[in-house]
């Protein structure tokens, strides 16, 4: 599905949305293996931690991406709009606790025709919502719909994928349990 999305069917006009948790990494891990210069927009509350700094950084080389900008705002608000493109993220800080932010993303992809959500600050492995959806003229693609938290932790194992620092400390302690060696079709 990706590489007719990337490579045929939205050539050049594919944006995706990501975060630095591990079912983002396994997004970008197939979109790099495909097309390494698609635009990636890593979409962060305010502060960014220094150690999540290293890890963009890190998984940036490693996948060898090369379009890739750092969101932490909202677009301009500056006209009611019938649609509404954006992320819903967590942002946990010390003053504050946890929060829920909105990140608006309408004039970041109006370029785009296709849009690719790997933030998955809120993602399930319920079969509700769809793999793929149309929205105010953009195709939407939830690539990992219906994928649980172990098929993914088998991935990043099996293709030996650094989790971001924060998860480290608590997954290697985690067995993951023995399944499939997970490809690229999973």
């Amino acid at each position: 599905m990706l590489h007719y999305l990337l490579e045929e069917r939205f050539p050049g006009e594919v944006a995706v949305t990501a975060s630095l948790k591990s079912s983002s990494i396994v997004v970008l891990k197939l979109i790099s293996d495909i097309a390494p210069s698609t635009p990636i927009f890593f979409c962060h509350p305010q502060p960014i931690f220094p150690e999540s700094d290293v890890y963009r950084a890190e998984i940036t080389d490693l996948f060898g991406l090369t379009n890739v900008e750092i969101v932490t705002h909202s677009d301009p608000l500056e006209k009611p709009r019938s649609f509404e493109r954006c992320e819903r993220l967590w942002n946990e800080a010390a003053t504050r606790g946890k929060t829920r932010e909105v990140i608006h993303l309408n004039d970041t992809l109006a370029p785009f025709k296709c849009w690719i959500k790997a933030a998955y600050h809120q993602r399930s492995a319920e079969p509700d919502g769809h793999r793929l959806d149309v929205y105010a003229g953009m195709v939407i693609v939830d690539v990992l719909h219906g994928r649980t938290t172990e098929t993914i932790d088998r991935f990043m194992h099996a293709h030996n994928l650094p989790y971001h620092p924060k998860v480290t400390r608590i997954k290697k302690h985690i067995t993951v349990s023995e399944g499939p060696v997970i490809g690229y079709h999973f």
